[in-house]
């Protein structure tokens, strides 16, 4: 049997740094568990710092980069940390949206709790 495909998304823009850091600690996770996981912020986090500076904050660059990984996975794990982010994150709730077009299931990780 193959392993589940995780396209794991978190809120960004808030805390950068601290978003990065939790998106590895749970990606590594994951990955212990047997998953298969594509994490957008721990890819794309080293990677901006060699882009332009417009090109590091552009939502279209990154949603270009990273939806056709959420082609690819089976399902959408979104980490919550409970702070009323995830509602108000913009790419977070496009990749919910697209997942939900896609028909793929969307879990939620509740963080910290």
């Amino acid at each position: 049997m193959k392993p589940t495909k995780i396209y794991l998304a978190i809120p960004y823009s808030f805390n950068p740094e601290l978003s990065y850091k939790i998106a590895n600690e749970v990606t590594a996770g994951l990955m212990e568990q047997g998953f298969v996981v594509f994490s957008p912020i721990s890819h794309s986090h080293p990677v901006a710092d060699y882009l332009s500076p417009e090109k590091r904050i552009d939502h279209e660059f990154w949603m270009k980069q990273d939806l056709p990984l959420l082609e690819w996975a089976d399902e959408l794990h979104v980490v919550d940390l409970g702070n009323g982010e995830v509602q108000q994150s913009r790419g977070v709730n496009e990749e919910m949206e697209t997942a939900f077009k896609l028909g793929k299931p969307i879990k939620f990780i509740f963080y910290g709790k």
